[in-house]
């Protein structure tokens, strides 16, 4: 924010030693405010703490000493300096706005909306502080008040490129990803330089399943920011959902070389991981997990899928260890194709007894993949990657397909969206999902002459201390009519089933805790059990 340049205001009093000091102060305050305008922050500082040893409630002083240590990332000093100026002189308008931004990077939103408040009385038009405060709103999830104060700075500035930027955000957010979308080009129209607006156009065009687009909107940030962590996750990221998985590893392995700590490279390294694990290499798998497991116990991790992903994997290796000490894999005489989102990772290697051969299993992997999203009338990148296992499989090949878990959760998927709309019953939901879901995977299959298996989804495995015993109740007669359904349908299709929620079924949908390897997924010998023993032909 640009400040108003405050002019030193030497206190005269009877004291000549008083006056020399304030003086000699105020000679100091323009040699600092000359280097701190040059960017010569060091220096400024020396001078600025020489003048506090002559006058230690000397208001300038305080209030730019603060702004360097804001910018120097010292927050609670910055704040302690900038409270203490303007405790000396609270009239003082741009104080209160400085403070509100130190609050916000201290993420103490509610009290820099007060800070923010305070120096609007006096300015309310200022567009800068509009913004600021619409970003401390937007994170304490007051949608609708962010979004009129972002209105309100862009009615005052129009050309403001940071409340277009911030808006998208919230935008992307909230779900309003076409919205979200102008906000980028609002952005990129005033600063085509901004790599981060290409960035998040991207992710926004990604959403709208505009691939292609958003793939060249990387690809025009990475030309502008080559080194940017960040655009090539996402790089990689698209890369892996349109199946080019060479180009995958080459990026998630670019953010490795590009950070040394955080969850970016976390992040990175389990990408990394589940592809070789999958697709590549597996001797690499367990030093990358190694790095991916720095992102457990981190609180301040939102991606709740990635951490699922990483207990997963990690004890998924501690399982193949284990398993492979005790005993010998019997020769595969074929292969059995697993597709699936986090499921697949149970199956894959293992060798199953099918239609008395012995097959080994070969995971491909749609990350995120729902049956909401394959049988959905909207043409999107699930049903695409899809498409393409099932068509780059050899006809007359057998195929175990995992997806629904996801649909079942009881935080989102089926479950919840009935919850937030009643307009069609929890059974008609179900039934329309599983239907559009199989038809989809039939219309495809059939062509090649695939033997399909559906695999059903677990008898849940919650953290009972977090729900009610109603709850889990009624979520288990969820689970229960989802597999009754899936199971029904898919016999009636010509597909097998494979019903691991019989087998999981501790009584009331809760797991027995026989074959669970976290509190989502199936161990692998869990998969052997139910091909051996609860595997149900059409």
């Amino acid at each position: 924010m640009h400040k108003k340049k405050t002019q030193a205001q030497p206190v005269l009093t009877k004291s000549g030693n008083s006056v020399n000091s304030g003086i000699q102060a105020a000679q100091l305050l323009q040699k600092a405010l000359a280097l701190h305008q040059g960017g010569q922050l060091p220096e400024a500082e020396a001078i600025y703490l020489q003048i506090l040893a002559i006058n230690a409630r000397h208001f300038e002083a305080l209030q730019f000493l603060g702004m360097i240590k804001r910018s120097q990332g010292e927050l609670q000093q910055s704040l302690d300096l900038l409270t203490l100026a303007a405790s000396i002189n609270p009239a003082h308008t741009i104080i209160h706005a400085s403070i509100g931004n130190v609050l916000l990077d201290l993420e103490r939103h509610t009290e820099a909306i007060s800070s923010y408040d305070r120096f609007l009385l006096s300015m309310p038009d200022f567009a800068e502080t509009l913004n600021n405060k619409a970003n401390a709103l937007s994170a304490l999830g007051r949608e609708a008040e962010a979004l009129a104060c972002y209105a309100r700075a862009l009615d005052k500035q129009p050309d403001f490129p940071d409340a277009y930027f911030n808006r998208g955000n919230l935008h992307m957010d909230m779900g309003q990803y076409g919205r979200a979308l102008l906000d980028y080009e609002q952005v990129l129209k005033t600063n085509p330089g901004h790599f981060q607006a290409w960035n998040n156009r991207g992710n926004a065009l990604l959403k709208l399943e505009r691939l292609q687009e958003a793939f060249q909107s990387y690809q025009q940030g990475l030309s502008i920011a080559p080194d940017n962590a960040e655009l090539h996750a996402c790089l990689a990221n698209i890369y892996k959902i349109t199946g080019h998985l060479n180009e995958s590893v080459e990026h998630y392995s670019k953010v490795l070389a590009l950070t040394t700590t955080g969850f970016p490279r976390q992040n990175a390294a389990l990408q990394l991981a589940i592809l070789h694990y999958v697709f590549g290499n597996p001797a690499n798998v367990e030093a990358l997990l190694h790095v991916a497991k720095e992102m457990l116990g981190n609180v301040q991790i939102k991606d709740k899928g990635s951490l699922i992903y990483c207990v997963f994997m990690l004890k998924i290796q501690l399982w193949w260890q284990s398993f492979r000490q005790q005993s010998a894999i019997p020769q595969a005489q074929g292969m059995l194709y697993v597709i699936g989102e986090s499921h697949m990772l149970s199956a894959h290697n293992l060798v199953l007894a099918y239609h008395d051969q012995h097959l080994q299993c070969k995971g491909l992997w749609i990350e995120g993949c729902t049956q909401w999203r394959i049988g959905h009338a909207s043409t999107n990148h699930y049903q695409q990657a899809l498409n393409n296992y099932l068509q780059a499989i050899p006809p007359v090949s057998s195929v175990l397909i995992t997806i629904g878990e996801i649909d079942c959760r009881i935080d989102g998927g089926i479950y919840k969206a009935s919850k937030k709309s009643t307009e069609i019953s929890l059974e008609q939901r179900v039934h329309n999902t599983v239907a559009a879901y199989l038809n989809f995977v039939s219309s495809q299959a059939q062509a090649r002459k695939l033997k399909m298996i559906v695999s059903g989804v677990p008898a849940h495995h919650l953290d009972e201390s977090v729900h009610t015993q109603a709850e889990l109740q009624h979520f288990g007669q969820f689970l229960s009519l989802f597999n009754t359904q899936l199971k029904r349908q898919a016999l009636e299709m010509g597909m097998d089933f494979l019903d691991v929620f019989t087998m999981t079924d501790g009584g009331n949908g809760k797991s027995n805790q026989q074959w669970h390897i976290d509190a989502h997924h199936l161990r692998p010998d869990g998969i052997m059990q139910a091909f051996a023993h609860h595997l149900i032909p059409s």
